[in-house]
């Protein structure tokens, strides 16, 4: 008798067990899946743009040399739009331009850009912010 229930008693532990691994697996899908949705309904939360700007030599021109990084570590985003804005010597702000980046965005990676654009008279300094992409 004893014997049998402690037959029991490992197979059971055995079964639990083996379906606890079961579960871890699916766990971890399941928070892939929830991380890989959060990236791709909030692409803003995980990309980024930095760089530096000069005025270019004709008229009311200034170039941006820039970066996007992206540090999602699943979603890969394209066509990023950059939205700009134009700041006079008081550290106003005279106006804004958003400018779409065409390229991909893979995960953990950062990219360079290029931008000439046009700015409102008055305009002494650049900001510029990640204000939207896409999923690939």
């Amino acid at each position: 008798m004893k014997k049998t229930i402690t037959t029991l008693f490992i197979a059971t532990v055995l079964l639990t067990s083996c379906n606890n691994g079961g579960s871890s697996s699916s766990s971890y899908q399941d928070k892939k899946m929830s991380l890989e949705d959060q990236e791709k309904q909030n692409p803003t939360e995980f990309l980024s743009a930095s760089g530096t700007y000069h005025p270019t030599l004709f008229g009311n021109k200034m170039k941006i040399n820039g970066t996007v990084t992206n540090k999602a570590t699943i979603a890969t985003y394209k066509d990023v739009t950059v939205k700009v804005r134009y700041i006079s010597k008081t550290d106003s702000d005279i106006g804004s331009g958003e400018y779409t980046i065409y390229d991909f965005f893979p995960p953990n990676q950062t990219k360079e850009f290029e931008i000439k654009i046009e700015v409102p008279n008055g305009t002494e300094k650049l900001g510029w912010d990640v204000v939207s992409a896409s999923v690939k």
